[in-house]
């Protein structure tokens, strides 16, 4: 029998509708669902640099640049965390403890007994997450890969070109299959991104029934809450988050990828995109598979020139939300002395 759920975490890749279905989740009574600041990916880099945490001033340091960094984030969570705060909620210096206790502070302030947490590339930290105590119930969301590559693309976020993406796309669906073998059916629940569109009420029915919550029709008014709306207003990615879901918006990779991005992607992912049952996928001819240190020197050269062309093209608002974490994280860095 599992126990009393106190957290969520979605895994997954980004650009799958993972804002999409935190809205939702954030729209039980019983949950608290902030926009991730990425606590894990940002500092478990960086830990080294602090030095013995348990020593009490560098706990305080590590506590302080994470309260920072929640309260640059570019979907504000609404509150001032103070490291003060933070430790007197951990109960071990470290960075996993820390991160419960930045959720539970937001948790008990919105009258929320579950905190969740869409930052998914926490799958990759996991085992850490298990050892030190936090055990959540994981939430994973998978999407058609080539429609995650065509969001890309487009997004101020994340890689732009195929072959990078099709790999960071392959990689995540694998990890969270190694979640499942850690934790188990008890604390694990798949959702398909397109079927929870097609039939929204059928997928939140049995994911309220796994999560022993109070299902409600409310939950799909998501798009009428406060947090949608601050969310949709800090990025143009997130524009379609006051809207009701849209029951058809998948497939338009065809339209928007060319042949050889598809068959590229296939190429790379398309055992997994095979194993969760996507169609349609091909491999062109002339690609075996294996590239040339040449050839990856130029997908890199691309997905850097991609990347700066998103963001100079970025509207200027967006930037702009962005600009204090990342101001912030570049001064972090100058103080840690990293390369």
């Amino acid at each position: 029998m599992m126990n009393r759920i106190d957290s969520i975490q979605i895994i997954g890749t980004q650009r799958s509708g993972s804002n999409l279905l935190r809205l939702i989740l954030n729209q039980f009574e019983q949950v608290s669902a902030p926009h991730p600041p990425h606590i894990l990916k940002t500092f478990v880099p960086l830990i080294t640099y602090y030095g013995n945490l348990k020593k009490t001033q560098n706990f305080i340091q590590l506590a302080t640049d994470v309260a920072d960094l929640v309260n640059t984030n570019p979907v504000s969570w609404g509150i001032e965390m103070h490291a003060d705060e933070i430790r007197k909620e951990c109960r071990t210096n470290n960075i996993y403890e820390i991160v419960s206790a930045v959720y539970q502070i937001k948790a008990r302030l919105d009258n929320a007994e579950i905190w969740c947490c869409k930052s998914m590339h926490n799958a990759y930290y996991c085992s850490d997450m298990e050892r030190h105590g936090i055990k959540p119930f994981y939430i994973y969301l998978y999407r058609d890969g080539r429609d995650v590559a065509s969001s890309f693309r487009k997004a101020i976020v994340g890689p732009k070109h195929i072959y990078h993406i099709a790999h960071k796309w392959k990689n995540e669906q694998l990890k969270a299959r190694q979640v499942l073998e850690l934790v188990g059916k008890n604390r694990f629940f798949s959702i398909k991104y397109e079927q929870l569109l097609r039939e929204p009420e059928k997928v939140l029915h049995s994911l309220s029934n796994k999560l022993n919550l109070p299902y409600s029709p409310d939950i799909l008014a998501y798009y009428n809450s406060q947090e949608s709306i601050n969310t949709a207003s800090s990025g143009q990615m997130w524009k379609n988050l006051t809207k009701p879901i849209i029951r058809d918006h998948y497939g338009m990779y065809v339209n928007e990828l060319s042949v050889n991005d598809i068959k590229l992607f296939d190429l790379i992912a398309g055992d997994v995109l095979k194993d969760l049952n996507y169609n349609n996928i091909h491999v062109h001819e002339n690609l075996n598979g294996t590239f040339t240190e040449k050839q990856m020197r130029e997908f890199e050269r691309a997905n850097e020139e991609m990347m700066l062309e998103v963001r100079k093209n970025a509207a200027p608002s967006d930037l702009k939300k962005r600009s204090k974490q990342e101001e912030l994280l570049k001064n972090i860095k100058a103080r840690l002395s990293v390369d």
